[in-house]
């Protein structure tokens, strides 16, 4: 009886040791799979919110490329003419280019033009280029994330041969006076324009939106 006392006495501890070993912390196969996890959480979540920004992105484009239409169309049935709107002020028709230094409220060539963080201040209309007042063009917000230009021609004049876009959108339908417009975003951090920036546009001959470029 004794001799059987001792042996449980001394088998218990044993059992509880092994229990308390078994049940404490994770093992390293446990961890990582912990890490694998978290990491495609997150890639989840990083392409959920790359898709919402670039969706109101679109959303900001298709405004401003319809309020650009709307007002030209106005301007032509008052002047019998369309506007080129431009961060230059060039009023020059046919417009000469899609140069960068064209684009407000931003030129989509400087190091800082980033559509997915930093909205542009467009809230003080004495800032605007003369176009964008002469036109009485009226955006709906006080900034923006991507940037802007119209291009204009008169009747029989050619879109210049420069100009990519202008060409891709008016094309040959000159006989009557045409303007085009351009949105540009970058939404895929330091990029250069126009290759490796997204590029929006439509025109007076189609009120289709065409994309180039479409990191969205």
């Amino acid at each position: 009886m004794r001799n059987d006392l001792k042996t449980r006495g001394r088998r218990g501890p044993a059992r509880r040791s092994t229990c308390t070993s078994n049940m404490g912390g994770f093992s390293l196969v446990e961890l990582m799979i912990v890490v694998v996890i978290i990491g495609v959480l997150a890639a989840v979540a990083m392409v959920g919110y790359r898709r919402w920004i670039a969706r109101a992105r679109v959303t900001e484009t298709v405004g401003m490329l319809g309020e650009m239409n709307s007002k030209e169309q106005t301007y032509k049935m008052e002047f019998g003419a369309y506007l080129p709107l431009r961060a230059d002020g060039s009023l020059i028709q046919p417009s000469p280019n899609e140069g960068v230094g064209a684009f407000y409220p931003i030129s989509p060539g400087t190091s800082t033009f980033d559509s997915s963080r930093t909205s542009n201040d467009i809230s003080n209309p004495a800032l605007w280029p003369g176009s964008w007042r002469g036109i009485a063009l009226n955006p709906r917000d006080t900034g923006l994330y991507c940037t802007y230009l119209t291009n204009a021609g008169g009747a029989g004049q050619a879109v210049p041969a420069a100009n990519t876009y202008g060409l891709a959108l008016v094309g040959l339908n000159t006989a009557a006076p045409w303007f085009y417009s351009l949105a540009v975003c970058n939404l895929d951090g330091p990029a250069t324009y126009p290759a490796g920036e997204s590029v929006f546009g439509l025109s007076s001959t189609s009120p289709t939106l065409k994309r180039w470029n479409d990191g969205m």
